[in-house]
Parts: structure tokens; C-alpha cells; sequence
């Protein structure tokens, strides 16, 4: 096939992506729905031929009206009548066959239900051959008290009625079988009054179902006169685009000629537009995903929150009808990274390992966003390491009048504090993540269940006085506990009230209540999650502040007692067991971090499941 498309002036090429998006099945399914609309048009209606008295010009704007809704309208409607006039035609048929059997009999005036209480006696219903009558009836009245009650000529057969008395019923049956006399049953065809008024009411009925019956052929007649032009049309049309397909796929074997069908990024297009104006002879048509198409996840965002597509990644894509985490878990993510190293120093090597590692590993490898990650926490943790006053483990601004307000953390003297930090930390997270999802609901119009994570993270933030209460008793007033309590408590009964509304049979809400309790504790225990920050942070301050212990006896002489030995062995511990401490630190820092993000954070709101974008590489033959 070849198929030519025509470029104008004022069409839309926006709209090809109707018909490019076709399948060849989708076609061909089309097809054969306006292929059995014709047939039913022959078949009923007698056409032989469809034609158009002027073949259309097929163009890019008659292929994007395509109608694919008209055309199961179509099919549906015709198939339905279709459907009826059949079975009217097979109850016609056998209303024939049964009048054709009857009329062989009219004139019979025997009511044929009184027939069948009969008890002494039977009437018999058969046809023979008139040759085969007149040796029978002898033979009947010289063996038998048979009577011959009534007999009618029909061609060269002879119909008649017999009246056997029970007795004699061996003997008329094998009179039968022995000249092969059929045996009509007219009882068992629902005969329940005379053969004349059973024919005469059969009659009626097969004109009321011939009526319907051309009721219906004037409905699909109609719908032919009107609707033929239109039909035809589609059919040009369906048939243009599966030649289309078909021309493509035959393209793809071509010689000189290359068919690419990718995915490309929107924030690509403008640039693509631009680079493939260099190509005259490449022609490009984009179009936009189909809601069943399997369309690859590509993360959009700022150059300054790219870096954290790698924590994202690591977890897993989102969908396509999900949400973006990489710019909502950025700021928290670098904060507990920052808190987990927290020395001045550190984040200064942090630093340094970005301006070494910058250059060195490719920009298309997926360690590039790591390296540009620690920039990021490199500087967040140099002002994290002077808020704690840890450098190289050493505390200098602690000593010094006017800066040691700023000090707001110390780890090692003062963990509590920071206990309480990394607890605030966890449940402004764990609530962002809840009105994230809520978010998220209105806008997919789940009204319902938007509630639900709203209701939740209003409790959290209501009932987090009480528990704060069981950990530190001093800090939190009885009275503040006290309104915390019976507001929380009003906030849970309606989440229990509110979220039972499904559940059946009446006798399981009750035990809702339970299951919303443990969803309670599971929130509550997701905070104190947050308290791996002070832990790898202590750790941090611990080992830094020991190394720097041990290089100092090292120093000394006070440890083994060397006087020269030591104290040249003193910078390598110092260097190497801080750079040990480092390493390990953002280790830690890293997988716990992330842990947090994943577990606690993720699962309030993030639906995973998409897929990975192949990026499109020539293959380059050697030689």
C-alpha cells in the first residue's frame, strides 16, 4: 500500500495523533463491525453493492474525525435488530411447519385436548401411501375392532385418524411397523382445541410475527437510507488508515528508510525541535500519550532538586497519576543527612569530594546526581557542625562569650534536647506526607478518603501533647494534656465513625475501633523513628571526640609510653581515623536518611510502579 500524507496550510497536525495512535486490531475491529452492518444489509434488504456516488478526498482532517464511538453505535443498533428478526424468522419457520402439518388434517372435527383423557380408548393420528392405506384398512377390520374415524387425500398420501381400543394397541403397532405407516402426533404439538381453530389461530399469530418482522426490515431500511453515506465514509477511512499501518510497517523494511517511535520527554521538545530542523528529510509527528499507554516515568524538576532524583530512584518510580517525592523530600532529607555528620569539617570534605568527583564521573552515569547531592549536604552540614559546635570533634565556640548563644545543640552533653528536635522533626514530616495524600485525593475527586488523611494527621498534631506527656512529664502542663486528650479523643472516635462506613455486616465496626487504635501507635512509633538522627549523630561526635582523645596520649607518649614512636604515629591515627569516622558517618547518614524517607515518609502518600525511561543510543558497528 502507499499512503500519501498531504501537508496544508490550515490543518492541525496536533489532531494526526488520533489516527497514528491506532492499533492494526483497532482497525480491523472497526472494519468488521461496518462489514457486518452490510451484510445485515444484504441479507435483509437485498443490496448487493455500496458504493458513493463520489469517492472521498482522504486528507489529514477527514482522518481525525474518526468517529469510533458512531461506529459501535452503529454495529450495536443493527446487531440488535439483527438479533430480533432472526429469532421472529425461526418462530415463523416452525409456526409454518406446524400450520403445513395441521392443514393436512383440516377439516377433522375432533377437539384434539379431549383426545388425550381419553382412557378406554385412543385416536391415532398417521399418514401412508394410498397403496399402503388400502391393504391396511382390510387387514384393521378383519383382525381388529379399529374404526377408521376420518381420511383425506393429500397428493399421493393418505392422512387419516384411527380409533383404537387399548386392547387392540399391539396389534395396530406392529400393523404400523410392519408397513411403515408414520405416526403423526398431533397431542404433543399443543393442540388444545380443533385442527381448524388451531389453524386458524396459527395463522394469526404468523401474521402479527411477519408484521414485526417487517417492522423491524423498514428500521434497518431507514437506517440504511440515512445513515449509508456516512458508513461508507468510515469505511474509506478505516481502510486508509489500516493501509497506513501497513505502509508502515513495511517502511520499517526498507533500505533506506528508518521508522523511530520513542518517548520523548516534554521538557525536551522545544530543544528537539531545534536540533532536528538541521534534518531535512526526517519528518517528525508528535502526539500525546493514550490513557492505556504504557508511558515511562520521567522525573521534572529544577536543577537544584535533580541531585535528589537519586534517593528517589533507589525506592522506585512513581506512577503516572502519582506524585512527584524528589522536591518534597529534598529540604528534609539534607537537614537529617546534615544532623546525622554534624561537624564543621566534615561537610567540608564533603565539599572538597564534589569539586574532585565533579568532573570525573559522567554526566549520563547514575552517579552524577550522588555527586551533585554533596554539594548540597556538604554546606548544609558545615552549618549544621557550627549550630553543634563539633569540629573535627573539637568544641571552640563554646569558649568564646559572643558566639556561643548559637550553639543550639550538643549531642554528647545534652542528647535530650536534641531527642526532642528529631521527635518535632518526625512528626512535621509524617503530617506533611498525610496533607500531601490529601491533596492528592481531592484532586483524583476522592473526596472520601482526602478526609480520612486530613482527620489523621489533625489527630497526630492534637493528641502529640499527651504522648509528648509519657517522654518528658516536666515539660508538658496537665491542663494542655488534659484539653489534648478529649479533643484527640473526639478527633478518633470520628476517624473510627468516619472510616467504618464500609464495613460489613453492623457486628465488625465495633472492632474497628481496635484496628484504628493500632493505626494510632503505628503513627506515634513512626516518630520516634526519627530518634536514628540523635543516635548517628552522638555516634559521630562520640568517635571524632575519642580519635582526637587518642592522638592526644598519642602525642604524649601516654599511651604505650614511646616517647619518639608515638607521637609520630599521632597525625596518621588522627588523619586516617577521621577520615574512617567520616566515611562511615556518611554511610550511615545516607541509609538512614533514606530510611526515613522511604518508610515513614513514602507511605503516607507515594504510589510507586512506573517505569523506567531506555534511553535511545545508536548501535556503532566495528570496522
Amino acid at each position: 500500500s502507499i499512503v500519501e500524507l498531504v501537508s496544508y496550510p490550515d490543518v492541525d497536525h496536533s489532531k494526526t495523533q488520533q489516527f497514528l495512535s491506532f492499533s492494526l486490531q483497532e482497525v480491523k475491529d472497526k472494519l468488521n463491525k461496518i462489514e457486518f452492518i452490510f451484510n445485515v444489509f444484504r441479507k435483509h434488504l437485498g443490496v448487493k453493492n455500496f458504493s458513493l456516488e463520489k469517492f472521498p478526498i482522504l486528507t489529514v482532517s477527514s482522518l481525525t474525525n474518526l468517529e469510533s464511538e458512531l461506529i459501535d453505535k452503529y454495529y450495536t443498533f443493527v446487531e440488535n435488530i439483527d438479533i430480533e428478526i432472526r429469532r421472529l424468522e425461526s418462530e415463523l419457520q416452525l409456526l409454518n411447519n406446524k400450520l403445513q402439518l395441521l392443514n393436512n388434517y383440516s377439516g377433522l372435527d375432533i377437539n384434539i385436548a379431549k383426545v388425550r383423557n381419553l382412557k378406554n380408548v385412543f385416536i391415532k393420528f398417521y399418514k401412508t401411501e394410498i397403496k399402503k392405506y388400502s391393504i391396511l384398512s382390510r387387514k384393521l377390520k378383519e383382525t381388529t375392532s379399529a374404526d377408521i374415524l376420518w381420511e383425506k387425500k393429500v397428493k399421493e398420501k393418505i392422512y387419516f385418524v384411527l380409533l383404537v381400543h387399548k386392547n387392540d394397541i399391539e396389534k395396530i403397532s406392529s400393523f404400523i411397523k410392519e408397513y411403515s405407516i408414520d405416526e403423526i402426533l398431533l397431542t404433543e404439538l399443543g393442540v388444545n382445541t380443533t385442527i381448524d381453530e388451531e389453524i386458524h389461530k396459527i395463522l394469526k399469530v404468523t401474521e402479527d410475527t411477519q408484521f414485526q418482522i417487517d417492522k423491524l426490515k423498514q428500521e434497518i431500511k431507514n437506517f440504511y437510507n440515512s445513515e449509508i453515506t456516512r458508513l461508507l465514509e468510515l469505511k474509506y477511512q478505516y481502510l486508509e488508515i489500516q493501509d497506513f499501518i501497513f505502509a508502515e510497517q513495511q517502511i520499517k523494511n526498507t533500505l533506506k528508510t528508518k521508522i523511530i517511535t520513542c518517548w520523548l520527554p516534554q521538557k525536551f521538545i522545544k530543544t528537539f525541535k531545534e536540533f532536528i530542523k538541521n534534518f531535512e528529510h526526517i519528518m517528525v509527528i508528535f502526539s500525546a500519550p493514550q490513557e492505556t499507554d504504557d508511558v515511562p516515568t520521567v522525573l521534572d524538576n529544577p536543577p537544584i532538586i535533580e541531585p535528589y532524583e537519586f534517593v528517589t530512584t533507589l525506592y522506585g518510580l512513581p506512577k503516572k497519576v502519582g506524585v512527584d517525592p524528589t522536591s518534597l523530600l529534598a529540604p528534609f532529607f539534607t537537614l537529617f543527612f546534615a544532623l546525622c555528620l554534624s561537624d564543621f569539617v566534615y561537610g567540608i570534605l564533603l565539599l572538597v569530594s564534589w569539586v574532585i568527583l565533579k568532573n570525573k564521573v559522567p554526566k549520563n552515569s547514575e552517579y552524577s546526581y550522588l555527586v551533585k547531592l554533596f554539594k548540597y549536604l556538604g554546606i548544609v552540614t558545615i552549618l549544621c557542625g557550627v549550630f553543634l559546635d563539633s569540629f573535627f570533634g573539637f568544641n571552640f565556640l563554646k569558649h568564646i562569650s559572643g558566639i556561643k548563644k548559637i550553639v543550639v545543640f550538643d549531642p554528647i552533653n545534652r542528647p535530650v534536647d536534641m531527642l526532642k528536635f528529631t521527635f518535632l522533626l518526625g512528626m512535621i514530616q509524617i503530617v506533611f506526607g498525610l496533607i500531601i495524600n490529601t491533596i492528592r485525593m481531592f484532586q483524583l475527586k476522592k473526596i472520601l478518603s482526602g478526609l480520612d488523611s486530613l482527620l489523621w494527621s489533625v489527630f497526630i498534631i492534637v493528641f502529640s501533647a499527651t504522648v509528648y506527656k509519657l517522654f518528658f512529664p516536666q515539660d508538658v502542663p496537665q491542663n494542655v494534656v488534659q484539653i489534648s486528650s478529649k479533643i484527640g479523643l473526639v478527633i478518633f472516635v470520628c476517624i473510627v465513625i468516619f472510616q467504618s462506613r464500609d464495613i460489613k455486616p453492623l457486628l465488625l465496626k465495633p472492632i474497628n475501633f481496635f484496628v484504628k487504635a493500632y493505626n494510632t501507635i503505628g503513627y506515634y512509633a513512626d516518630i520516634l523513628s526519627y530518634s536514628r538522627i540523635l543516635a548517628l549523630a552522638l555516634a559521630s561526635c562520640a568517635i571524632a571526640q575519642t580519635i582526637n582523645v587518642f592522638t592526644q596520649k598519642l602525642l604524649n607518649a601516654q599511651l604505650l609510653g614511646i616517647k619518639y614512636i608515638e607521637p609520630i604515629l599521632a597525625p596518621i591515627v588522627f588523619l586516617f581515623g577521621h577520615i574512617f569516622n567520616f566515611l562511615i558517618s556518611c554511610l550511615g547518614g545516607m541509609v538512614h536518611s533514606a530510611r526515613l524517607q522511604y518508610l515513614e515518609f513514602f507511605s503516607k502518600f507515594f504510589v510507586g510502579g512506573g517505569r523506567t525511561i531506555k534511553l535511545f543510543s545508536p548501535v556503532r558497528k566495528l570496522g
